[in-house]
């Protein structure tokens, strides 16, 4: 079954885009993972490791500012793991768990953890800090963010990070759940949310 997004986001293509000096951008996890690990064109579609670096590099000409949260280091790195784990269960035709992955082959256990420091590097050269503050309080924003947005709840903090930060909360990203929050503007290349943007008057086109 096709998902169904309930638009509310202002949605820009971002194939039609060129960002300014001026703009201020949150750039979700997944965009950064088919920027700065090397084998993301394996799980990937076409489009997802050409446009998405390809904008990101348009940001970076022009010097745009970019935000990060440091949690996307957590998610990040589990993908990737997830990632060099499936390449080498595939690779040697092993039939083993995650825990074994990580625990008895150290030369794998290496690669992977430079994997991640490498792309971590590489966003934060590219970015400025948020900053995070995680304690009770902001547990139970989060907790009640979950019962309002359609998010998971890495994306929730995100969410809360943008709108308390950034002027404009814009975030770059292909995830569809985003495009369902109000008051934010969704840049992405995902067609499927596009469509949708069209279809509801929410797909804009910046000067």
């Amino acid at each position: 079954m096709a998902v169904r997004y309930d638009i509310q986001a202002n949605i820009v293509d971002i194939r039609h885009d060129n960002p300014t000096k001026n703009d201020q951008f949150f750039i979700d996890t997944n965009v950064w993972y088919w920027t700065t690990y090397s084998a993301a064109s394996i799980f990937s579609t076409f489009y997802q490791t050409k446009e998405y670096p390809g904008y990101i590099k348009k940001i970076l000409e022009k010097k745009s500012t970019i935000m990060r949260c440091e949690l996307i280091l957590s998610e990040l790195a589990h993908v990737i793991e997830k990632s060099e784990f499936e390449i080498f269960c595939k690779k040697s035709d092993a039939n083993i768990t995650k825990k074994e992955f990580r625990h008895n082959y150290a030369d794998e256990r290496n690669f992977v953890v430079g994997e991640i420091e490498s792309a971590w590097g590489t966003i934060c050269e590219s970015s400025e800090s948020f900053g995070i503050l995680l304690d009770e309080e902001n547990s139970n924003y989060i907790l009640e963010d979950l019962k309002q947005f359609c998010l998971d709840c890495y994306d929730v903090v995100y969410l809360r990070e943008m709108r308390d930060k950034l002027d404009e909360p814009r975030i770059i990203t292909d995830d569809g759940d985003f495009a369902t929050v109000a008051d934010i503007t969704v840049f992405t290349a995902n067609n499927t949310v596009i469509r949708a943007a069209d279809d509801a008057g929410m797909l804009i086109r910046r000067s």
